[in-house]
C-alpha cells in the first residue's frame, strides 16, 4: 500500500473547495431564514390589519355597509300585572319617571273601550276579537312596531296623559310656559320607542287579559328575541284592602242593576285573584327568573329598597331623581296630585294606607271577604281574622307573614 503524498498544490486545492462548499452552506441558510422572517412578518401585518377591520367594523359599519344598522343593546319590556286598586298606577308611575324607560298606562284599556264601552267585571274578554287584537298589541308594542297598528290612532286620552314619554316632545312642544301636545302619530311613536328608550313598560290589569283555555295569561306576548326581552312583574294587595278602596271609590254600584249584591263582586275579585295566582305558578316555571311576585304592602313600606330590586330587575339604575320623587310620593298627606283626584293619584302615606281598611271596614265585610278569598290570602302570606273583631282593629298585630 503505497503512502499518500500531499503535495502544496493539493492542500491549496483542499481549502478552495471546502470553504466553496462552506460559503454554499452559509448562503442557503441565511437565505432561508431571511425568507422565514419574511413570511412571518407578513402573517402577522396581515393578521393585525384584519384585526384592526374587524375592531373598527362596529363604527365603519353604517358607512361600509349603509342597508344594515348598527347593533343595539336588547330592550327590556316589563309588564306589571295586578288586580284594581292593588297599587300598579303607583308601581307604573314609578317606572314613568325614569328617563330611560317608555311608559304605556293601560294600553288594553283603550283597546276595551274602542270595542266595547262595559264594566271592568263584565266586558267580554275571552271574545276572539279582543283576544286577537290585544296579544297582536302587545307583542307590537314590545318591538315598538306602531306605525303598522292602531295603538296611537285610538289611544284613551286621560291614559296618555298619564305617561311622561308620550307628553314630551316630539308628541308635545313647548309653547311660552306650557306644553301643546298633538295626537300621537303612529310613525314618530315608533322612531322614539326604538331610538330614545331601552325600556317598554306597560301596566295591564289582569281582568283585561284575554281568557285563553279558562286561565288568563299573557304568555304568547310575553316572549324574547335577539333585540327584546319580556319581563313580568306581578304585583298583589290584601284582598280586604282591594275590596275596601272599590267599595270607596262605588264601584260596585250600577245604575241599571241596583240591587246587586256586594257578595257578588266580592266573589268575582277572589276568584279573579286565585286565576291570577294559578297562571302566576305556571309563568314562574315558563319564565324563570323573568317573573317577579312582589305584594304592595313591602312595596310600601319600603319603597326604596324594593324599587331598587325592581330596577335591578329591569337592567335600571335607580337614579337619584327618581329615588327623591319616591319618597316624596310615599309621604304624601295631600288630597290632590297634578289635577288628578287622590283617589286614581299616585302619591300616599303608604304607611298609612297599609292597614286603612282595618280601621274603615265592617266586620261583616270582612268576612264575607275572608269566606271566598281565604285560600288564596293564606297562599300569598295574609293572615286571615277570623271573627275576631279586636284582632282586625288592633294594629299592633300584623296580619302578613
Amino acid at each position: 500500500m503505497h503512502p499518500i503524498i500531499f503535495n502544496k498544490r493539493s492542500i491549496i486545492r483542499c481549502c478552495v473547495v471546502t470553504l466553496a462548499f462552506l460559503s454554499l452552506c452559509f448562503m442557503y441558510l441565511s437565505k432561508n431564514t431571511k425568507w422565514n422572517a419574511i413570511v412571518h412578518a407578513y402573517k402577522i401585518k396581515k393578521n393585525s390589519t384584519h384585526l384592526t377591520q374587524f375592531t373598527n367594523l362596529g363604527t365603519e359599519r353604517a358607512a361600509e355597509m349603509p342597508g344594515e344598522e348598527i347593533l343595539r343593546p336588547k330592550r327590556i319590556n316589563i309588564v306589571i300585572l295586578s288586580l284594581p286598586r292593588s297599587g300598579s298606577s303607583f308601581l307604573g308611575d314609578v317606572f314613568n319617571h325614569h328617563p330611560r324607560v317608555l311608559y304605556l298606562f293601560e294600553p288594553l284599556h283603550s283597546l276595551q273601550l274602542n270595542i266595547r264601552r262595559n264594566s271592568l267585571f263584565e266586558f267580554n274578554f275571552s271574545s276572539a276579537s279582543y283576544r286577537s287584537s290585544a296579544f297582536k298589541f302587545l307583542e307590537d308594542a314590545m318591538f315598538c312596531n306602531f306605525s303598522g297598528g292602531d295603538f296611537a290612532k285610538n289611544i284613551f286620552v286621560k291614559d296618555r296623559y298619564r305617561s311622561l314619554a308620550l307628553t314630551s316632545p316630539p308628541f308635545c312642544v313647548k309653547n311660552g310656559t306650557s306644553f301643546v301636545c298633538n295626537k300621537v302619530n303612529s310613525h314618530e311613536l315608533e322612531a322614539s320607542c326604538k331610538n330614545n328608550y331601552s325600556v317598554v313598560t306597560m301596566k295591564i290589569l289582569t281582568p283585561r287579559i284575554p281568557i285563553v283555555h279558562r286561565n288568563r295569561q299573557l304568555l304568547p306576548s310575553c316572549s324574547s328575541s335577539h333585540s327584546s326581552e319580556c319581563r313580568i312583574i306581578h304585583l298583589v294587595r290584601d284582598p280586604r284592602a282591594v275590596v275596601d278602596s272599590i267599595i270607596r271609590l262605588k264601584f260596585f254600584t250600577r245604575r241599571w242593576e241596583p240591587r246587586r249584591q256586594k257578595e257578588w263582586f266580592v266573589e268575582k275579585i277572589c276568584r279573579q285573584l286565585e286565576s291570577d295566582v294559578i297562571t302566576a305558578s305556571l309563568t314562574r316555571n315558563l319564565l324563570g327568573a323573568r317573573y317577579k311576585l312582589i305584594r304592595f304592602e313591602e312595596l310600601a313600606l319600603h319603597p326604596v329598597s324594593v324599587v331598587n330590586k325592581l330596577f335591578r330587575f329591569a337592567g335600571l339604575d335607580l337614579l337619584d331623581s327618581v329615588k327623591n320623587w319616591l319618597l316624596e310620593a310615599t309621604h304624601f298627606n295631600g288630597t290632590a296630585q297634578n289635577g288628578i283626584g287622590a283617589a286614581f293619584g299616585t302619591a300616599r302615606d303608604s304607611e298609612k294606607i297599609v292597614s286603612k281598611w282595618r280601621t274603615k271596614m265592617s266586620s261583616s265585610t270582612v268576612q264575607m271577604i275572608e269566606k271566598h278569598c281565604g285560600g288564596v290570602m293564606s297562599q300569598l302570606g295574609y293572615k286571615l281574622t277570623g271573627t275576631s273583631l279586636g284582632k282586625q282593629l288592633n294594629l299592633n298585630i300584623s296580619l302578613i307573614d
